[in-house]
């Protein structure tokens, strides 16, 4: 439960932080912010995907085919 006392101390420390120059605040709508986090995360699986390209064209991964059909044969 939120009660005055505790948002009074929250803005005591968020003007002291201020004060202080190390808090910065930016306020934006909701929408926008959760469009920046699905960009985040977009640009993680890029990252990701560009990684793991760069290790299958080096020869340190194999192409999911080959794992099944690697798996197949040993089922066999």
């Amino acid at each position: 439960m939120v009660t005055i006392t505790n948002l009074n101390r929250k803005k005591r420390s968020v003007e002291s932080h201020l004060k202080a120059g190390d808090l910065e605040l930016i306020i934006i709508p909701r929408a926008e912010y959760e469009a920046l986090l699905e960009q985040i995360e977009d640009m993680k699986d890029i990252r990701d995907s560009i990684q793991t390209l760069k290790e299958y064209r080096s020869g340190k991964r194999i192409s999911f085919d080959r794992y099944e059909a690697r798996k197949k044969a040993k089922s066999i």
